[in-house]
């Protein structure tokens, strides 16, 4: 009995399952790196290329206001930051400028940008594995996904207003 009772007490923490301050201070700075990267190059993509309707774009049939309003993202994405003038030839996107056809269609082209940096921020986390433990390294992959996942769903919630708006202009 006391042979298998360990199995149920838990995983006991291995030594390497604790973080030093070093590697603390290297998971910070490399994760601040990482994002300020993918967010710069995705600013140099083509506006040839997010236009097109990529699969990762497209408003899914299941995808309307009330699935992400269930999740109230209309509540809170007003606190998430916008890095979009962070870089010269960004974008920002938490204030409407214009009621032109032309802008609502870039306002559109950028949360294609915005959420393909997310999605894209949350491949290198498996880099993480290289020099932390298993267990840090596990815990680097859901920061990614915590830290990015937020933002994706605004671009989605914003990508089908938008897309109600410039159906709108069209029209007039």
């Amino acid at each position: 009995m006391e042979r298998t009772q360990h199995i149920y007490r838990g995983r006991k923490k291995e030594k390497s399952d604790k973080m030093t301050g070093a590697q603390l201070l290297i998971n910070i700075m490399a994760w601040f790196v990482i994002h300020m990267f993918i967010a710069y190059r995705c600013t140099k993509i083509s506006v040839f290329y997010l236009k097109k309707d990529l699969a990762l774009f497209k408003v899914h049939s299941w995808e309307t206001v009330g699935i992400y309003k269930k999740f109230g993202v209309h509540r809170w994405k007003t606190w998430l930051p916008d890095a979009g003038k962070l870089f010269k030839r960004g974008f920002y996107k938490k204030k409407w400028e214009s009621r032109t056809k032309e802008y609502a269609q870039l306002f559109l082209i950028e949360t294609n940008r915005a959420e393909l940096t997310h999605w894209i921020s949350i491949l290198p986390s498996i880099l993480f594995f290289i020099w932390n433990s298993p267990f840090i390294g596990v815990w680097m992959v859901i920061y990614a996904i915590i830290a990015n996942v937020p933002f994706i769903l605004v671009q989605r919630y914003n990508r089908i207003r938008i897309h109600q708006v410039v159906l709108k202009l069209k029209r007039n």
